[in-house]
């Protein structure tokens, strides 16, 4: 089967991802922590989904904008794993006037 990707496109093991988390979450549980994924290279609201599916509620996202993003579609705890930067304190204001953690 030939592909014509001609830019950065997320292809997929739905089968191979959904194994890995799970394996994960029960090794985060044997150990006694929390998993707490980073959304950084999927970004994908879809994929988002299925790891609430499986009971993950904290996130940790790479930008204010992709707290943005995943804020929109229902995430209430996320982690910003960035350098702080002053000038998106009103968004950050906006995020946590809606809830978000």
């Amino acid at each position: 089967m030939e592909l014509n990707i001609t830019r950065p496109t997320l292809l997929l093991d739905e089968k191979k991802m959904l194994a890995n988390l799970d394996r994960m979450l029960a090794k985060a549980e044997r150990t006694g922590v929390e998993l707490i994924p980073h959304f950084k290279t999927h970004q994908s609201k879809e994929i988002g989904n299925m790891v609430k599916q499986k009971g993950v509620k904290r996130i940790t996202v790479s930008s204010v904008k992709m707290a943005e993003y995943f804020a929109a579609v229902g995430w209430e705890d996320i982690t910003v794993a960035f350098p702080f930067n002053l000038l998106e304190v009103p968004v950050i204001n906006k995020l946590l006037d809606k809830g978000v953690k």
